[in-house]
């Protein structure tokens, strides 16, 4: 696969996810022995990234990526990404509030067989934690 090619397939994965809440994206992306190191994602396998994204569309329905950055190499990928929703479900414990949140993930991804296999990620999620009140400012 070209880095292209990767690329390509990971923008539609996540449209497919976030923007048509398409879970058969799961299936079609996630290699069948996929792993997350997400603090999120409860254990390996499809299902628990199923559940993941159903708690996302729950409590973020809205959420998209406002702007992504999409590195490739050989067989692993780094997408920096910096995402946008409206706070309206329950999301991390907290009933929605309305409020509109912004949180960036930096998300490095290998692939085996054309699918995503392994996955880590780090989070800043500071500013959308102090809007839904997780955190306060001192």
């Amino acid at each position: 696969m070209t880095p292209n090619d990767a690329r390509k397939r990971l923008l539609a994965f996540r449209s497919r996810l976030y923007v048509d809440h398409d879970l058969g994206a799961v299936d079609d992306y996630l290699h069948p022995e996929f792993e997350s190191d997400s603090p999120l994602i409860a254990s390996p396998g499809r299902e628990a990234y199923r559940q993941f994204v159903r708690m996302l569309h729950e409590g973020l329905p809205d959420l998209c990526p406002v702007e992504q950055t999409i590195l490739v190499e050989h067989d692993r990928m780094m997408a920096m990404t910096h995402w946008r929703a409206t706070h309206t479900g329950p999301f991390l414990g907290v009933a929605g509030t309305g409020k509109t949140l912004t949180f960036k993930t930096a998300d490095r991804y290998e692939l085996r067989d054309r699918q995503l296999y392994r996955h880590w990620d780090v989070v800043d999620r500071l500013d959308a934690s102090m809007a839904i009140g997780l955190l306060r400012p001192v």
